[in-house]
């Protein structure tokens, strides 16, 4: 680490020279020093590299100074020297002797004094002077800062950023920019140079939120890490502290009072939170977008200067392996990332941030830069058990445990059911989620998911830029009658089922897919009469355009049979359409033959049976019915009205159609139109023999 220093002849030398001193890192010995914050402009900074020209000019400047003097001393001694021997008081041999001294000393200055300002100025003098000369603004800066501190502040030493790390070393400024929340956390005291705020006179609190300081990324660390700060204008007139003026610079940054009071620390906020503190300020590069922020959440970070908003990127996933906290996915594309935006960067320069013309309706999970988290300003966080729950990321997206809220739209009233994920944060007392879609099926349940990271803009079924669209090749749903007060609808498997379209997918071809579906709600045929169905409808092969259909009515299966049917099928994926075809027929044909309830079969319509299949299995006098084709009747099946105690016979029948929805897939959905029809009413359950057996 290395600190500045000036001697105590400083304040009245001038002009006063500055001693780099280097310190390690790790050792505790490291002296009290103050720290400058302010807005670089490149053109008049000072490096480290060019500060010991400033050291040699000033020497030069002395001994040019001492020259010049010098000059008519020695005219004058020799006139004395003449005048003294004219009036007698000087012998002839010693006022020639020193005659001819003073003269020649006098030609040798000269001709020195001639060399320095003729030979050395034709060629590096010039150079430097010019260079010294455009510098003097940031080296008066940094000059004025090791003065204040030292007799001011009683501090020896100073650390200003454009001059005390070595910028050529990547090492080091590596080292140096994850360090930097520390050094300005470690200072004693930190001076805030405004160099566009005006002198004493008017009104503070409308000058100072114009201060360009306030706009830039870096500044946002070195105003929350430091306890003691002090703002300074143009002239270095002291106009507040950080504690003085907490409640002004909070309604300014957005920061909350009580962290800069110093009652809080950051991490006690929300990521997503203090992401809002950086949202409208800009940095000179892209990737300082990122490395700005390393000390706000206390990560650190490898330094890729040429990858862009990529920084950004790898800075969220750096925090989400750092932290329970998921209010990082809690961000929204408002309109002042849609549209340019521009704003000056750290050194006065204008910097443009380019956004897409049309935002896409869906992100990745990642947001592309800090200004998508200025909805967040008041956002409250409480991991709650999401602490103990663990996450990977890889290439392609963050694969965590997920907690998920359904919110099931109305018929005709909304594009879909919305998955919410349970982000564990909340806003004026409500609780906050993030919309997701599935865009892909996996492996695993739907409660562990992959977030993507990345937004691709090639799928492999569509040239938009719907991933949802682009990622499916076929789909299948099932269209329930109007007449049915469905008190449950389930579909597996979960992998593959899309609740907001309310469809099962296919990402691939060829693949052999199937799917099911357990319905159990109410048929109301009347407004007195109210009839219980219990349904299972399995489809096997659907995606190929050969599908197999599996109605069975679940009235009078065991409840724990159907938690077996259902628990094996939950634990096959959705290519193994042979082993769900298998289990779907063992359990349902095993348990359902030896029912005692009356079935009057139905005839079915063979015409619609392809002859191929030689008429597919109609399962008599049971409760089950399979079949293949383009159309399915069920045997009538008897269901008692629990209102009456009467028996009613109805009719189910499964249709198979395509339609056309862009909105779903590529190719036209597979509709599964289960439609139920009453055909008659019984008197008595004791009119039917077997139905107390």
């Amino acid at each position: 680490m290395r600190l500045l220093t000036v001697g105590p002849e400083a304040r009245n030398t001038q002009p006063p020279q500055l001693k780099v001193v280097n310190f390690n890192d790790c050792s505790p010995d490291i002296p009290d020093y103050a720290i400058l914050s302010h807005t670089w402009d490149d053109s008049t900074e000072v490096s480290l590299q060019q500060l010991p020209l400033f050291h040699r000019h000033a020497a030069s400047s002395r001994r040019l100074r001492q020259l010049i003097i010098t000059i008519p001393i020695l005219f004058a001694a020799s006139l004395w020297s003449l005048l003294s021997y004219t009036v007698g008081e000087v012998p002839l041999y010693l006022a020639f002797l020193t005659t001819c001294l003073l003269v020649l000393s006098l030609m040798l200055v000269s001709c020195y004094l001639a060399f320095h300002l003729y030979f050395v100025s034709t060629q590096d003098k010039q150079d430097t002077c010019q260079l010294v000369k455009k510098k003097q603004p940031g080296y008066s800066k940094i000059l004025q800062t090791c003065i204040k501190a030292r007799f001011d502040h009683n501090v020896r030493y100073a650390w200003v950023d454009t001059c005390c790390i070595d910028k050529s070393s990547s090492a080091e400024l590596t080292k140096s920019i994850n360090s930097m929340y520390d050094y300005y956390a470690k200072a004693k005291v930190c001076f805030v140079y405004l160099c566009d705020l005006e002198p004493a006179g008017g009104d503070l609190g409308k000058a100072l939120p114009k201060c360009r300081w306030f706009t830039r990324g870096w500044t946002l660390q070195e105003l929350i890490a430091p306890k003691h700060v002090i703002f300074f204008d143009r002239e270095w007139n002291e106009r507040g502290t950080k504690a003085s003026l907490s409640g002004l610079l909070s309604e300014i940054t957005g920061i909350p009072e009580e962290l800069l009071k110093g009652e809080t620390t950051c991490g006690d906020y929300a990521v997503a939170r203090r992401m809002s503190w950086a949202s409208k300020r800009v940095t000179t590069k892209e990737e300082d977008t990122a490395y700005c922020l390393l000390g706000i959440f206390d990560v650190r970070m490898s330094l890729l200067y040429g990858e862009g908003m990529g920084a950004f990127q790898r800075l969220q996933k750096v925090i989400l392996e750092s932290t329970a906290d998921r209010s990082i996915f809690i961000w929204t594309e408002g309109e002042d990332e849609r549209k340019d935006c521009t704003g000056n960067d750290r050194g006065g320069n204008e910097c443009r941030i380019k956004a897409a013309s049309k935002p896409h309706p869906w992100s990745a999970i990642l947001a592309k830069s800090p200004r998508s988290f200025e909805c967040a300003r008041n956002l409250e966080v409480s991991v709650t058990d999401s602490i103990y729950r663990d996450l990977s990321i890889g290439p392609r997206g963050i694969k965590m445990v997920v907690s998920l809220v359904y919110l099931v739209s109305k018929v005709g009233q909304d594009d879909g059911n919305k998955c919410i994920l349970e982000a564990f944060s909340s806003l004026k007392g409500e609780s906050v989620g993030v919309m997701i879609r599935k865009i892909s099926g996996g492996r695993t349940l739907v409660e562990t998911a992959t977030l993507v990271t990345k937004y691709e803009t090639v799928f492999p079924f569509s040239k938009g830029c719907d991933p949802v669209v682009g990622n499916r090749h076929g789909a299948v749903r099932l269209r329930l009658d109007p007449s049915l007060i469905v008190n449950e609808c389930r579909a597996i498997p979960r992998t593959h089922w899309d609740i907001h379209d309310n469809v099962f997918f296919g990402t691939n071809k060829t693949s052999k897919s199937w799917c099911g579906f357990f319905v159990q709600g109410q048929l109301a045929d009347t407004p007195t009469t109210c009839i219980p169905i219990n349904l299972f409808v399995g489809c096997i092969r659907w995606n190929i355009k050969r599908p197999s259909i599996i109605l069975a009515s679940l009235e009078d299966l065991d409840p724990g049979f159907r938690v077996l049917l259902e628990y094996q099928l939950d634990r096959l994926e959705f290519e193994s359409c042979r082993k769900a075809e298998a289990v779907m027929m063992s359990v349902l044909d095993g348990r359902l033959s030896g029912t005692a309830t009356v079935v009057e079969t139905c005839a079915v319509d063979q015409s619609q049976i392809p002859s191929s299949n030689g008429g597919g299995t109609v399962f008599d006098k049971r409760g089950i019915f399979q079949i293949n084709g383009p159309a399915t009747s069920s045997p009538g099946w008897h269901y008692r009205v629990p209102s009456t105690g009467k028996k009613v016979r109805v009719e189910v029948n499964l249709e198979l159609e395509e339609e056309e929805d862009d909105t779903v897939c590529v190719n036209p959905v597979t509709m599964l139109n289960l439609r139920l029809k009453l055909l008659e009413e019984e008197s008595t359950v004791e009119n039917v023999g077997l139905w107390d057996s």
